[in-house]
């Protein structure tokens, strides 16, 4: 190439560069200035939190609830995860449920409930959405193929709070009446009393319809791991879940703060129903916690409206997946409140109060065992306190003893009131003996707390049993008195001789002291067993109870069938006012009384009784006789 051309070329190329250099940043800049600005990062969506705060959060409305709209749950589901996250997705919402009340219908998922299906135990599980509480998780239904639930609106738990903080009162009333318990201890027949005494735990509803969230109660120290014959009648009217336990504590009381800091939505919670030697809890969830409130369960655990009942914390051990009803395993903990609410839309408790408990002592001895003492606490509720001082009895003569067969109990009992202490003493023998002691304790129990006259609080129980494998009596073969004839102040040994069952023969004396002011003629003198005293000595001085105190007095005329009796009667003419016995009365005057007119049910009176001995006996006696005697003039 010629030296002059390649210069010129040398000169182009340069010339061609530096044009490019110059343009490219006016070029950059430029379309710099062109280009739309960049759109500012969208915020990442808030991500559900791991746990619920113990604070109380925002509510979200009702009525604002649509079909789809996702949210999440939160409950203890054990495996030693504490308390887990659930998914939630609303369905709809039935409009008045209830009166004054919808339902929100819901499908769950995650956390294992696709296989295990809504779980008792998860009442009062807090459903979120947007990060706000919308209810408690409450509702299902067994066989269900899908984890469908219903929600309690959070709005309808919080009136709770507004509830009348009134003292409890009796639930429904006694389950008999005065008349009734007169008729049935006199008789000693207590069937159909159990099925009174459960009726108001009974549940109402169809086995296939959506009902409340049954509750496993969690029973620990019962016979051989397993809940003893009454407690599973109460279970299958109550509709609760059966399920064993231990207890970590539940006699121990916790702090407030320290609660407050352990207890928050999601957590499990127990009601405490006995404690001491046996321990009966059921257990739900937490669903709202603010101060010294707690809210839970989203539904009813007895509707006992204003009650007094030990909350504890509660430790789920584990789920049992079931095709019928799923449920879970827990342990109580220490007690830390009380529930003062039970109400259609779950239950309010509050930190750091004590609820007022019955104490109850229970001895025990028998043939191969020296005597065993149990201690027991139940809740102090005219609904719950018989029942469950039967249950706590039941466990321990189904533990010590045979759970069925003959057996022969022997009977103390005395209920403690501010009045005074209620006694009742007798012997149960035969196949029944368990089922009748423990139901009789209950019925008078219930009777004292719900009576139709006056509030009577108990304050504890006391029973002692002598239990024996074997079927003990005796029989009264002979009964004779020393004479039978003979004059006012005088003492007439009667002599009574007893076979006792696969034993001996023996004689027992019974002293007849014939008062000195015993006008001259007939004398009627009764001898026989507890129960023939009582029936006999009933249909001379019938029972008309118009008063809590002759209800009482009533019981004390009950003869225990361990006993020999004497009662002696003159003819005298009487009256029963007010359901006071007026014996001997003026003749006059029992005309006047006699001739009151008819249907006003007062029985007239014929006799006047002039002497009742009792001398208790090893085994139950049977047999009565009547002697007919003679009172002769004094010869002063």
């Amino acid at each position: 190439m010629e030296p002059g051309r390649s210069h010129v070329l040398r000169s182009v190329k340069f010339s061609v560069r530096s044009a490019l250099l110059g343009a490219l940043p006016i070029a950059l800049v430029s379309a710099l200035a062109a280009a739309p600005a960049p759109s500012p990062a969208a915020p990442a969506a808030a991500s559900p939190p791991a746990l619920p705060s113990d604070r109380p959060t925002e509510i979200f409305p009702v009525e604002k609830l649509v079909a789809g709209m996702k949210g999440y749950g939160f409950s203890d589901l054990g495996g030693g995860k504490g308390i887990q996250r659930f998914d939630v997705e609303i369905l709809g919402v039935l409009k008045r449920y209830a009166p004054k009340q919808d339902l929100i219908l819901a499908q769950v998922s995650g956390a294992g409930l696709e296989h295990s299906g809504i779980i008792a135990g998860m009442s009062g599980s807090p459903i979120y959405v947007d990060g706000k509480l919308v209810g408690a998780l409450a509702y299902g239904w067994p066989f269900s193929k899908d984890a469908v639930c219903g929600i309690t609106p959070i709005q309808s738990m919080l009136d709770i709070r507004h509830a009348p903080p009134s003292p409890p009162v009796p639930i429904g009333g006694p389950a008999v009446r005065a008349g009734t318990l007169v008729s049935m201890f006199g008789q000693r027949q207590f069937s159909g009393a159990l099925d009174a005494l459960l009726a108001p735990f009974r549940r109402p509803g169809d086995a296939g319809a959506m009902a409340s969230l049954p509750l496993p109660v969690s029973f620990a120290g019962g016979p051989g791991g397993a809940p003893g014959w009454l407690f599973g009648k109460v279970a299958e009217a109550a509709g609760w879940v059966a399920a064993p336990a231990g207890s970590s504590g539940e006699s121990e009381a916790r702090s407030p703060k320290s609660a407050e800091s352990a207890v928050k939505p999601g957590s499990s919670l127990s009601t405490v129903l006995l404690s001491g030697d046996m321990l009966l809890a059921a257990t739900g969830t937490v669903t709202w916690v603010d101060r010294d409130s707690v809210l839970a369960f989203g539904h009813p655990f007895l509707s006992m409206g204003p009650i007094e009942m030990p909350m504890a914390e509660a430790q789920v051990l584990t789920v049992l997946p079931s095709v019928y009803r799923s449920f879970k395993f827990a342990d109580t903990g220490p007690v830390f409140g009380s529930v003062t609410q039970d109400r259609s839309t779950g239950i309010l408790g509050t930190f750091g109060t004590r609820a007022k408990m019955v104490p109850i002592t229970v001895r025990i001895s028998s043939d191969e065992l020296p005597q065993q003492t149990y201690h027991f606490e139940a809740v102090h509720n005219s609904m719950l306190t018989p029942v469950l001082a039967a249950i706590a009895i039941d466990n321990v003569l189904t533990t010590l003893e045979k759970r069925a067969g003959e057996r022969t109990l022997v009977w103390k009992s005395s209920i403690r009131t501010p009045d005074r202490n209620v006694e009742w003493n007798t012997v149960f023998s035969g196949l029944q003996a368990r089922e009748d002691a423990v139901t009789s304790l209950a019925l008078l129990a219930n009777y004292l707390m719900a009576n139709e006259f006056r509030d009577l609080p108990i304050l504890g129980v006391d029973v002692e049993i002598k239990h024996s494998d074997r079927l003990q009596n005796g029989r009264i073969v002979n009964v004779e008195p020393r004479k039978e004839r003979f004059r006012a102040g005088e003492r007439v040994p009667i002599r009574v001789d007893v076979v006792d069952f696969r034993g001996g023969s023996r004689r027992v004396t019974l002293d007849l002291d014939v008062p000195k002011d015993t006008p001259p003629g007939p004398l009627t003198v009764f001898v026989g067993d507890g129960n023939a005293a009582t029936a006999y000595d009933l249909g001379i001085y019938p029972a008309d109870p118009q008063s809590l105190d002759q209800v009482l007095d009533f019981l004390g005329r009950m003869r225990p069938p361990n006993s020999l009796n004497l009662i002696a009667y003159r003819r005298a003419a009487g009256a029963v006012v007010a359901g006071e016995p007026l014996a001997a009365l003026p003749p006059s005057v029992a005309a006047l009384l006699r001739d009151r007119g008819p249907g006003d049910g007062t029985p007239d009176l014929s006799y006047v009784r002039l002497q009742s001995r009792t001398l208790e006996q090893p085994v139950p006696i049977s047999g009565s006789v009547q002697l007919n005697l003679e009172v002769l003039p004094n010869n002063w």
